[in-house]
């Protein structure tokens, strides 16, 4: 299957746009996932976004230059975008996973082993949503929604970076804050584990 921007600029568009998702593939095609496919379980895996490893390997990257470093205002926070995906697929009945074994990541969601992805999956499905549903915050993300519509940083052909001037990183950094604080889990998530 070819995955091509016909197909994810309007699943992104059906969750707000790709300004508000994040101009990353990584969040670009789980929202079409969300989007088209309805799962259950959105599982991530070598997509930690971590581009500064050590011993000079990150991810798929490897020690390339990675695209998502360049300067986007919609990538400000990676945190808030992660955190965005995984309140809109709660909100779908969708859990968003990190099955990465790596210490780090710039995901938020809750990490999953392999036994958690083929065992046991509706117990570990509900639970997961439980546990996300029970650190948000509705008053913040409410806002965040809100300003999300106030602002209008919308751009339906998804080609973004050819209307700059549409672009307010001030704005946009304001939703970030609200997507932030709508989960208590920020902080907690990377060490968070699903059995």
């Amino acid at each position: 299957m070819s995955l091509s921007h016909e197909a994810c600029v309007p699943a992104n568009n059906a969750f707000g746009g790709i300004i508000y998702a994040g101009g990353t593939m990584a969040f670009s095609t789980a929202y079409w996932a969300l989007h088209a496919l309805k799962p259950d379980i959105l599982a991530f895996c070598g997509c930690d976004m971590i581009y500064n490893q050590k011993n000079g390997q990150s991810h798929f990257y490897g020690t390339g230059t990675a695209d998502p470093l360049r300067l986007d205002p919609t990538l400000q926070s990676l945190e808030a975008k992660s955190n965005r995906l995984m309140i809109l697929a709660a909100e779908r009945e969708c859990l968003c996973v990190n099955m990465s074994t790596l210490e780090k990541s710039r995901l938020t969601f809750p990490r999953m082993n392999a036994e958690g992805a083929t065992s046991a999956r509706s117990q570990t499905h509900l639970q997961g949503l439980s546990d996300i549903r029970q650190t948000c915050d509705a008053a913040i993300i409410s806002k965040a929604k809100a300003l999300e519509t106030e602002y209008g940083q919308f751009v339906p052909s998804g080609d973004y970076w050819n209307h700059k001037s549409h672009l307010d990183p001030v704005q946009l950094r304001d939703i970030d804050q609200q997507w932030i604080a709508a989960l208590a889990m920020q902080e907690t998530a990377a060490a968070a584990e699903i059995v």
